[in-house]
Protein backbone atom coordinates (compact mmCIF):
# COMPACT_ATOMS: atom_id res chain seq x y z
CA UNK A 1 0.00 0.00 0.00
CA UNK A 2 2.88 2.36 0.62
CA UNK A 3 4.13 1.78 -2.90
CA UNK A 4 0.70 2.62 -4.39
CA UNK A 5 0.54 5.82 -2.36
CA UNK A 6 4.02 6.83 -3.53
CA UNK A 7 3.11 6.18 -7.19
CA UNK A 8 -0.05 8.27 -6.87
CA UNK A 9 1.85 11.15 -5.29
CA UNK A 10 4.60 10.89 -7.91
CA UNK A 11 2.20 11.04 -10.87
CA UNK A 12 0.30 13.91 -9.25
CA UNK A 13 3.54 15.85 -8.92
CA UNK A 14 4.42 15.12 -12.55
CA UNK A 15 0.99 16.33 -13.70
CA UNK A 16 1.37 19.49 -11.66
CA UNK A 17 4.80 20.15 -13.16
CA UNK A 18 3.45 19.51 -16.66
CA UNK A 19 0.65 22.05 -16.15
CA UNK A 20 3.08 24.62 -14.78
CA UNK A 21 5.30 24.18 -17.86
CA UNK A 22 2.34 24.39 -20.25
CA UNK A 23 0.96 27.51 -18.56
CA UNK A 24 4.41 29.11 -18.54
CA UNK A 25 4.82 28.46 -22.25
CA UNK A 26 1.37 29.89 -22.97
CA UNK A 27 2.25 32.99 -20.98
CA UNK A 28 5.50 33.45 -22.92
CA UNK A 29 3.68 33.02 -26.25
CA UNK A 30 1.01 35.53 -25.19
CA UNK A 31 3.65 38.11 -24.25
CA UNK A 32 5.46 37.60 -27.56
CA UNK A 33 2.27 37.95 -29.59
CA UNK A 34 1.28 41.13 -27.74
CA UNK A 35 4.68 42.64 -28.53
CA UNK A 36 4.64 41.86 -32.24
CA UNK A 37 4.41 44.94 -34.42
CA UNK A 38 0.94 45.71 -35.68
CA UNK A 39 0.33 44.79 -39.25
CA UNK A 40 0.58 47.31 -42.02
CA UNK A 41 -2.47 48.16 -44.04
CA UNK A 42 -2.34 47.92 -47.82
CA UNK A 43 -5.35 50.23 -48.18
CA UNK A 44 -3.85 53.01 -50.29
CA UNK A 45 -7.16 54.91 -50.25
CA UNK A 46 -6.06 56.17 -46.81
CA UNK A 47 -3.61 58.54 -48.53
CA UNK A 48 -4.84 62.13 -48.27
CA UNK A 49 -7.38 61.47 -45.50
CA UNK A 50 -6.01 63.99 -43.01
CA UNK A 51 -2.83 62.23 -41.92
CA UNK A 52 0.64 61.98 -43.36
CA UNK A 53 0.94 58.69 -45.27
CA UNK A 54 4.17 56.71 -45.34
CA UNK A 55 3.99 53.99 -48.00
CA UNK A 56 6.58 51.24 -48.30
CA UNK A 57 6.80 49.77 -51.78
CA UNK A 58 8.27 46.41 -50.93
CA UNK A 59 9.87 43.48 -52.63
CA UNK A 60 9.43 40.46 -50.38
CA UNK A 61 12.69 38.97 -51.60
CA UNK A 62 14.83 42.08 -51.01
CA UNK A 63 16.68 42.54 -47.75
CA UNK A 64 16.37 46.31 -48.15
CA UNK A 65 12.56 45.99 -47.83
CA UNK A 66 12.97 44.38 -44.43
CA UNK A 67 15.52 47.03 -43.44
CA UNK A 68 13.09 49.83 -44.37
CA UNK A 69 10.27 48.08 -42.52
CA UNK A 70 12.46 47.86 -39.40
CA UNK A 71 13.09 51.61 -39.58
CA UNK A 72 9.34 52.18 -39.96
CA UNK A 73 8.64 49.87 -37.00
CA UNK A 74 11.06 51.92 -34.90
CA UNK A 75 9.25 55.21 -35.47
CA UNK A 76 5.66 54.09 -36.03
CA UNK A 77 4.50 54.35 -32.40
CA UNK A 78 5.89 57.90 -32.16
CA UNK A 79 3.79 58.97 -35.19
CA UNK A 80 0.68 56.84 -34.63
CA UNK A 81 -1.56 59.87 -34.06
CA UNK A 82 -0.44 61.83 -37.13
CA UNK A 83 0.74 59.32 -39.75
CA UNK A 84 -0.57 56.25 -41.56
CA UNK A 85 2.03 53.58 -42.25
CA UNK A 86 1.03 51.61 -45.33
CA UNK A 87 2.59 49.15 -47.70
CA UNK A 88 2.15 47.88 -51.19
CA UNK A 89 3.89 45.05 -52.96
CA UNK A 90 5.64 45.99 -56.20
CA UNK A 91 4.57 42.70 -57.75
CA UNK A 92 0.81 43.33 -57.57
CA UNK A 93 -1.39 45.34 -59.94
CA UNK A 94 -2.04 47.87 -57.15
CA UNK A 95 1.67 48.16 -56.40
CA UNK A 96 2.61 48.65 -60.04
CA UNK A 97 -0.13 51.27 -60.48
CA UNK A 98 1.07 53.07 -57.32
CA UNK A 99 4.67 53.04 -58.53
CA UNK A 100 3.69 54.36 -61.95
CA UNK A 101 1.47 57.11 -60.57
CA UNK A 102 4.05 58.31 -58.04
CA UNK A 103 7.39 57.79 -59.77
CA UNK A 104 8.41 55.22 -57.18
CA UNK A 105 10.51 52.11 -57.60
CA UNK A 106 10.46 48.82 -55.77
CA UNK A 107 11.98 49.05 -52.30
CA UNK A 108 11.23 52.71 -51.70
CA UNK A 109 9.24 54.69 -49.18
CA UNK A 110 6.92 57.38 -50.50
CA UNK A 111 5.80 60.07 -48.06
CA UNK A 112 2.59 62.06 -48.62
CA UNK A 113 1.27 65.03 -46.68
CA UNK A 114 -2.16 65.01 -45.03
CA UNK A 115 -3.78 66.17 -48.29
CA UNK A 116 -2.23 63.39 -50.37
CA UNK A 117 0.50 65.47 -52.01
CA UNK A 118 3.76 63.59 -52.48
CA UNK A 119 6.47 65.03 -50.24
CA UNK A 120 9.41 62.73 -50.84
CA UNK A 121 10.62 59.37 -52.12
CA UNK A 122 13.16 57.68 -49.87
CA UNK A 123 15.54 55.03 -51.18
CA UNK A 124 17.41 52.57 -48.98
CA UNK A 125 19.30 52.74 -46.77
CA UNK A 126 17.37 55.00 -44.41
CA UNK A 127 17.67 55.77 -40.73
CA UNK A 128 14.96 56.61 -38.24
CA UNK A 129 16.18 60.21 -38.27
CA UNK A 130 16.02 60.59 -42.05
CA UNK A 131 12.54 59.08 -42.18
CA UNK A 132 11.38 61.33 -39.34
CA UNK A 133 12.67 64.38 -41.19
CA UNK A 134 10.66 63.40 -44.27
CA UNK A 135 7.49 62.87 -42.19
CA UNK A 136 7.94 66.16 -40.32
CA UNK A 137 8.56 68.14 -43.52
Amino acid sequence: MDQVGENTQGSSGKRKTKWIVVLSLLLVVAVLVMNLPRGYSDDLTRIGKGKVAVVLVRDKSAVQSFDLMEVMNGIRDHYSDKAEFLLTDFNTPEGRAFMSANGAAKVTVVVFDANGNKIDILFPPQTAESMQQAIDA
